[in-house]
């Protein structure tokens, strides 16, 4: 992928720095089993997992909210390079299949820094309706909560 600069009217980003190594972030993604324990916030179960971290490979979850609702999240890597970067999009599915309701594309960089891994995300948004709608449903506190779980549980592998 191409560098790309952050546009504060269409893009959102949070960051953590994670006591751990990118190898073991990337484990976070990659199993099942490690990625249902972070990556939804208390109250919010994740209930079924298929990252396929490679291009064209499948993001995929069911978040179970607190109420039983199920919610499906789709969608498809577009770039995994790893130990360093996940790109993903729900803009398309598996094989890079158009979906019929885009929102969002994804950049995770993971940066190696003294004392650990930088996780940087970045959300990108068609225009900044998009990013307004996206931050006023909680980004900064949803992303930051499993960012924090992800942190902790990349720090105790």
């Amino acid at each position: 992928m191409t560098e790309r600069e952050f546009d504060p009217e269409t893009d959102l980003q949070i960051e953590r720095l994670v006591r751990a190594r990118p190898e073991s972030i990337w484990r976070c993604w990659a199993e099942s089993e490690l990625f249902v324990q972070w990556f939804t916030p208390p109250g919010v179960e994740a209930t079924e997992v298929d990252n396929d971290l490679r291009p064209g490979g499948r993001a995929f979850n069911v978040m179970k909210l607190p109420d039983g609702t199920l919610m499906p999240n789709g969608g498809c890597f577009i770039d995994a390079v790893p130990y360093e970067k996940l790109v993903f999009a729900d803009a398309m599915t598996a094989g890079f299949r158009p979906a019929a309701s885009p929102f969002t594309t994804a950049i995770c960089d993971l940066i190696p820094q003294d004392g650990g891994t930088l996780h940087r995300a970045t959300v990108l948004h068609v225009d900044a309706e998009g990013r307004k709608r996206h931050d006023g449903m909680g980004f900064h506190e949803g992303w930051g909560t499993t960012l924090d779980q992800l942190a902790g549980l990349a720090a105790a592998l």
